[in-house]
């Protein structure tokens, strides 16, 4: 217990060290990198060829420890360090460079662990004499490319890059220390609980914990650090049906400090809850027909369907048009690639007028609650406003963009970020906010259901509980007598279109927050939705497997 005590004591204190910005003093991996950046971007020169305009340079340390439990013993652990170097070099000008060139990347490189003046200026050296004879080839493929082709005057005015202020954003640092003991001790107790469930044949506890900083200088003068760490909590446990489907649901429960994570009791009984359920689901009956009408969706099941249309496929992402390349060298075809349709819609009428969704990145709280998913400053040195509307009464208001501008969106709102998957910059939200304007109690939105099934001449209709785990937990709720009715093998047709999204009935007047992904997302939603009209059936070549031989031990 002292040592559990200790550890949320020293973790507040830097918890309140997070936010504060050292601009007077010199960190040295900054001091590194503008030291050989400047030197490159004065001695990079190849006779005939242009030379530079623009070079940013980033460094990403990043520590990540990850533990895994089963049944009440540790299964895995392992822990790295390490620095990641991200160059970015333009040659040409702000109008026309070596950007929006379909199949181009900025490479990624490990560098020194260490804070020193040897290690990090020659990863940088090597990386970007790369990086420059790289940027000329691409550049002179690109302007041959658009000499042969018909471009409209748009598409002429418009810059490859965006120039903005330079900032200087210098925060310190957050000193991490992993308690392996204590996390051990949550992970055996945690998935010690299963052994009293005999009837799930598997699961799994797993933590992921990151600390990361990113330290970024640019020749534009921008010099910014922006500390950032995670913390992922995972209960997966399986099952499988008396008829022979297996089912499969994952919990996650994300978020950016350890002060904001479960207790062990309160994770232990989520557990417990993801166990049940699925022993429940096993003996459900499985969908035999087909439904279209209302279905009502609450809880987890809403904020995963809004995030599988909203955020999962860049919906909400301006992206430029492409200069599309072809073979390798310099037997490059012709044609644009990229793009967002989506965009051709702005100013248009894309749901229901009774919702809007409003990017708050740029805040830090929002009802006394702190949104993972803020940040000061983008990885392309731009800070996020506190409140951009991205659809206002259903009506298309702006996109998320960066510094690459396109024919609609032509100046950045700070939200490009880096993807520590991918290793790369990616435009993402941070903190999302869905609003409603005809709102109603819980019970009052079942009313709703149960009226609109009625006026369809419908037996029953559908509640979706949860639905972005594996195995969805979607219910017949009988218009009879208003019983529930867990069923198996059901799917959401149109799930991931908008079209549900343009006829809603009513939302919850009662709000819900979560947290998604390690590139952390804030979705900030009504507790229930209810769709007008959507599509349920069964799922398509479900796997009924013969039963296990030999009992489970």
């Amino acid at each position: 217990m002292k040592v559990f005590i200790k550890n949320i004591v020293l973790v507040s204190a830097l918890f309140l060290s997070y936010y504060t910005v050292y601009a007077q003093t010199e960190n040295p991996v900054i001091a590194s990198i503008k030291k050989e950046v400047d030197r490159n971007m004065s001695n990079l020169k190849m006779e005939g060829m242009p030379t530079p305009f623009f070079i940013s340079y980033s460094v990403i340390d990043l520590q990540i420890c990850n533990l895994s439990a089963s049944l009440g013993s540790i299964s895995s652990f392992y822990e790295i360090h390490q620095r990641r170097g991200m160059p970015n070099l333009l040659v040409g000008n702000y109008h026309r460079n070596n950007l929006k060139l379909a199949g181009r990347y900025m490479n990624q490189y490990v560098t020194s662990l260490h804070d020193n003046t040897t290690g990090i200026p020659i990863t940088i050296w090597k990386e970007l004499d790369a990086s420059y004879k790289d940027a000329v080839e691409k550049y002179q493929a690109k302007i041959a490319i658009l000499q042969q082709r018909t471009q409209t005057e748009e598409e002429n005015k418009l810059p490859d890059l965006e120039q903005v202020k330079p900032v200087d954003m210098i925060q310190s640092p957050v000193s991490f220390t992993f308690n392996k003991a204590y996390w051990e001790n949550y992970l055996r107790k945690a998935s010690e609980i299963a052994q009293q469930y005999p009837e799930i044949l598997s699961s799994n506890v797993s933590l992921n914990v990151r600390n990361a900083t990113t330290y970024t200088y640019n020749t534009e003068g921008s010099r910014y650090t922006f500390p950032h760490t995670f913390y992922e909590l995972t209960f997966t446990a399986s099952t499988r049906s008396y008829d022979g489907q297996d089912l499969t649901y994952t919990l996650y429960r994300e978020n950016s400090t350890f002060e904001q994570m479960p207790d062990l009791a309160t994770f232990s009984n989520e557990c417990k809850w993801v166990m049940n359920n699925l022993l429940e689901l096993k003996n459900a009956p499985v969908v035999d027909d087909a439904y279209s009408g209302p279905v009502l969706f609450e809880g987890q099941a809403l904020l995963g369907l809004l995030a599988q249309v909203f955020l999962s496929n860049n919906k909400l992402v301006a992206a430029p048009q492409l200069v599309q390349a072809q073979g390798q060298g310099s037997q490059f075809g012709s044609g644009p690639s990229g793009g967002n349709d989506f965009e051709l819609m702005l100013n248009k009428k894309v749901i229901s007028r009774d919702l809007s969704l409003i990017s708050i990145t740029g805040q830090e709280f929002y009802k006394g609650q702190r949104l993972n998913g803020y940040y000061p400053i983008d990885a392309e040195g731009v800070a996020p406003a506190k409140e951009m509307m991205l659809i206002e009464n259903g009506v298309l208001r702006n996109l998320l963009n960066g510094r690459v501008p396109t024919n609609k969106f032509q100046h950045s709102n700070g939200h490009v970020r880096y993807d520590y998957n991918s290793y790369a910059n990616r435009t993402l939200p941070g903190n999302l906010l869905i609003t409603g304007k005809q709102t109603f109690s819980y019970d009052d939105l079942r009313k709703k259901l149960i009226e609109a099934a009625l006026e369809e001449d419908l037996e029953y209709a559908y509640v979706v509980k949860e639905m972005g785990g594996g195995a969805p937990f979607i219910y017949k709720v009988y218009v009879a007598d208003g019983r529930e009715e867990l069923v198996r093998g059901a799917t959401i047709t149109d799930g991931a279109s908008l079209r549900p999204f343009k006829r809603i009935l009513g939302v919850s007047d009662k709000e819900q927050m979560k947290n998604y992904g390690q590139i952390p997302t804030t979705v900030i939603s009504p507790t229930a939705m209810l769709f007008e009209e959507m599509d349920v059936t069964r799922m398509q070549n479900i796997e009924f497997k013969k039963p296990y031989i030999v009992a489970k031990p």
